[in-house]
């Protein structure tokens, strides 16, 4: 009796299911970078904003003078005098804080810290200095 042996065609179940099972991991992969790529943009996001919020404040004091830093001039405006304010930019909301440091004679060292809530990642801030002399 002869026996003929037909090769099948095709896939079986096991290779089926471990090619179902490579590709979900795959993309369970994915979406765990995926989300750590936006995380890390927000947070990007954040910092220069509250980059651009300092430098701001360093501008605004500068265009009042050495003698007006931190304080309202007279009749005129500081959008940044001393002390503590929240700042709303792209959504978000930061905490400016701007201290002035004049214990050197004819200079003011300003100091703005900024900070922020980032939800899970926690509170986030950044401290930039200037110099201002008298002229």
């Amino acid at each position: 009796m002869l026996v003929m042996i037909r090769k099948q065609r095709g896939f079986t179940l096991i290779e089926i299911f471990i090619a179902i099972l490579l590709l979900t991991f795959g993309l369970l992969g994915t979406a765990a970078l995926t989300t750590g790529v936006v995380r890390g943009n927000v947070g990007s996001k954040n910092m220069t904003a509250a980059t651009a919020i300092a430098q701001t404040c360093f501008e605004e004091n500068r265009r009042v003078g050495y003698t007006n830093a931190g304080t309202v001039p007279a009749g005129g405006t500081n959008n940044c005098p001393t002390g503590t304010s929240t700042v709303t930019s792209g959504g978000a909301s930061f905490t400016r804080a701007l201290t002035i440091d004049a214990s050197v004679s004819n200079i003011k060292t300003l100091s703005v810290t900024v900070s922020w809530s980032e939800g899970t990642t926690g509170n986030k801030s950044i401290t930039l200095k200037t110099v201002m002399a008298a002229s």
